[in-house]
């Protein structure tokens, strides 16, 4: 059986995690598991559902250094609601805010995000059908390109012999 994890590694591990750290850099932080901090997180996470007062403190104590307010609270809270609604888990969410945290561009991937979601509902596509939608969309885009690109060549050499028409027209009248 692993030895017991220090009182002050896990509440080191639990203000990391409500300050917003990933699992992973709690873990190197405090030389413990990933899966450590998971079980830190989820015993204490128990203590809070089964009102233990000090973890409802520490709660409190946390939110308040981190300049917390009521407001940001009911955000979270309504956040955690829309999680729920939508069915998904709060650990995938969890890692796709990380991941967007992570990446060079968070607001260019959370505006690509919405941009596929506006399509795929707008389009009532679903998801499983809109990877195949944008291809055929790229093909005909592509298709779209050279037919103007040939209609355009076609354009440049008919200006080309109104031009010497009206080139050669102009020659004539000169000459009478």
């Amino acid at each position: 059986m692993p030895a017991a994890i220090d009182t002050q590694v896990k509440k080191q591990v639990i203000t990391q995690w409500l300050g917003g750290n990933r699992r992973d850099r709690i873990a190197a932080d405090n030389n413990i598991g990933a899966g450590t901090v998971t079980d830190i997180i989820i015993e204490w996470k128990k203590g809070i559902e089964d009102s233990d007062y000090d973890s409802v403190r520490e709660l409190a104590v946390s939110l308040k250094r981190q300049g917390i307010g009521l407001n940001d609270l009911a955000c979270s809270v309504r956040l955690n609601n829309c999680i729920k609604n939508i069915g998904t888990n709060p650990d995938e969410i969890e890692s796709f805010i990380a991941n967007l945290a992570g990446s060079p561009e968070p607001e260019k991937l959370i505006d690509v995000s919405n941009q596929v979601a506006r399509l795929s509902r707008s389009e009532s596509i679903p998801l499983a059908d809109l990877e195949m939608h944008v291809k055929q969309r790229e093909e005909e885009i592509q298709r779209l390109e050279e037919e103007i690109k040939d209609r355009r060549a076609i354009l440049e050499s008919t200006n080309v012999d109104v031009q010497t028409l009206s080139e050669y027209s102009h020659l004539k009248d000169e000459f009478k």
